[in-house]
């Protein structure tokens, strides 16, 4: 991203290359990646300083604003960061958890179903187990998830969910009902 600055204020941000005139002048769009910094600087075009960005999975980033430090010679970029509420990040996890073991139990349904219509046809006490065990899992993801009071408990619960050392991160092993899944 760029900057122009005029009378020691940030005047316009471009976050694309484009053809701009400034001082009557046409520049062509690729001036801003042709020119050296010092170039772009004698016609008040400045690189902006991003600044880095916060795990978004746990922080909201406010809207960019840029200022120019005359010292310096640089254009920086400055948001606000505020914590996600645990009312937000909770909710929306266990939901996810939530998915994420009915996707693993839909598989087998159709034996459940099979059962319905004729009960001599059990359901594999394989599938029973396995199913037992995702359920299990997700309570446990999900109790955890209830029991953080605070974001830092949060981050710790979530790199066990989503990392991939993870505590929670690997689901029951289905190698054993596998033959019984859906369209098998």
């Amino acid at each position: 991203m760029w900057a122009l600055v005029k009378d020691g204020k940030v005047q316009e941000t471009y976050s694309t290359p484009k053809c701009i005139i400034l001082d009557e002048v046409r520049y062509p769009s690729n001036m801003f990646t042709l020119y050296t910094t010092e170039e772009k600087k004698r016609i008040n075009i400045y690189d902006i300083n991003k600044k880095d960005l916060p795990d978004l999975a746990f922080y909201n980033v406010g809207t960019s604003s840029y200022s120019y430090d005359a010292d310096k010679e640089t254009v920086n970029e400055e948001f606000s960061i505020t914590e996600k509420h645990l009312s937000v990040l909770k909710p929306y996890h266990k939901e996810k958890c939530k998915q994420k073991a009915y996707g693993r139990i839909e598989l087998f349904n159709w034996l459940v179903q099979r059962y319905v219509y004729d009960n001599s046809q059990a359901i594999p006490d394989a599938v029973v187990k396995y199913v037992a065990s995702v359920r299990t899992h997700c309570n446990t993801i999900c109790t955890a998830i209830d029991n953080c009071n605070n974001l830092d408990n949060f981050k710790i619960v979530y790199e066990k969910i989503y990392n991939n050392n993870g505590e929670y991160y690997t689901w029951p092993d289905y190698t054993n009902v596998k033959q019984y899944e859906r369209g098998s």
